[in-house]
């Protein structure tokens, strides 16, 4: 800070003098006054890690007024929490790559089980030089099949006018067809007979939504339980309460068997997931009967679908590659629902010659623009 400004008025002198005491002051190295330090800022720490901290010195603690000595177990104790948390971050990981390549979900958790790699892993068979030389002679944009393979092996061998004799990698490609197949086949019979035992219990089901008098819903769930409590209090019995434990108990049966066979035990988290996708005394009436009859219906497809393919497994010697195809291309497939307009067609007739039945679920096309799911009942048209 100067001493004195420079005004007009004062001795040049003077000012001289000041200006000289200013630079002076100014070259000094005068301290500044300290200023308060600041905090210095505290690394946050995991609570978990605070909670294993405190963990350690209780049990240190116990462990001296024991009257023994604390630095083992607490040596033990950090070795333990390490491995630990290594473990917690692989299994996060581990699940992070499941969740994004869900494909591979199902071998990790073989392997993570101890099976062998080799054994999860699938084998992809080497394709023969004949089978590419089959695919070369493909127009474009058609699907190479076991069937057209085999008989364009035919046409080259009546082509030759001799037996032709597979050589060991086509021997082994059809053996390997052969055992995929039989593999195929049976998975889809442990479906169908999945689907064939529940048809039983669902037509039961579908009877109990059949009869008018007969609710279900939130409520109905909710005060199930206080009406077996008043019917054990007061000795009467009420129907409908016989009636709905009955439907619970039949949509309760479905819920593990909804689980692909030999997948494994059903987890609680599939059974909730599972349970809101079949029957349910909490559910609305409408939305039962649309659930019961189309699962009826989807049982009775799979049965269709698994006698196609036994023909199809038999008349191609074990291969069913393609057949997803030949069913397209042979008219095949088995359609869930009937579709019916309701103005040209008369519903009354269909029921008459069996061609639907009653609780069926169909398709309304009546406006083709807003098709609508229904269930056919007779007590609608009486």
């Amino acid at each position: 800070m100067a001493i004195l400004n420079n005004q007009p008025f004062i001795n040049t002198g003077l000012f001289d003098d000041i200006n000289k005491t200013n630079n002076q002051v100014s070259s000094m190295n005068i301290p500044q006054a300290p200023q308060a330090p600041q905090a210095p800022q505290v690394p946050q720490i995991d609570p978990m890690i605070k909670r294993q901290r405190y963990g350690n010195m209780m049990l240190a603690l116990s462990d001296v007024l024991k009257g023994r000595d604390p630095s083992q177990g607490v040596l033990q104790r950090q070795q333990m929490i390490a491995q630990q948390q290594a473990q917690a971050k692989q299994q996060k990981l581990i699940e992070d790559y499941k969740l994004k390549n869900p494909e591979t979900a199902d071998r990790i958790d073989a392997i993570m089980a101890g099976i062998p790699e080799s054994i999860v892993t699938p084998r992809i068979p080497k394709t023969p030089s004949s089978y590419q030389e089959y695919v070369l002679t493909l127009p474009p944009g058609e699907k190479p099949t076991g069937a057209g393979y085999d008989a364009y092996m035919l046409r080259k061998q009546k082509a030759g006018g001799t037996v032709v004799q597979l050589g060991k990698e086509e021997e082994e490609y059809v053996k390997s067809l052969a055992k995929l197949g039989e593999t195929d086949i049976t998975e889809s019979r442990k479906i169908a007979t999945t689907s064939r035992e529940l048809i039983p219990r669902l037509q039961t089901a579908q009877i109990l939504l059949q009869n008018p008098d007969f609710v279900t819903g939130p409520l109905t769930e909710k005060f199930l339980p206080l009406k077996k409590l008043y019917n054990d209090l007061t000795g009467q019995d009420q129907t409908e309460v016989s009636g709905q434990e009955l439907f619970q108990a039949l949509a309760n049966y479905t819920v593990p068997r909804m689980r692909p066979p030999g997948s494994g035990a059903t987890s609680d988290f599939e059974a909730n997931l599972f349970s809101t996708a079949t029957i349910g005394l909490g559910k609305s009436k409408e939305s039962n009967e649309l659930l019961v009859a189309t699962m009826i219906q989807q049982a009775k497809r799979d049965q269709k679908l698994l006698k196609e393919k036994e023909k199809y497994f038999l008349k191609n010697k074990g291969n069913t590659v393609g057949f997803e195809q030949y069913l397209e291309e042979n008219n095949l497939v088995p359609p869930l629902y009937q579709q019916i307009n309701l103005q040209s067609q008369d519903i009354g007739e269909f029921y008459d010659k069996g061609l639907i039945r009653n609780g069926e679920a169909y398709i309304d096309m009546t406006n083709p623009n807003f098709p609508k799911l229904t269930v056919f009942r007779i007590a609608d048209f009486d």
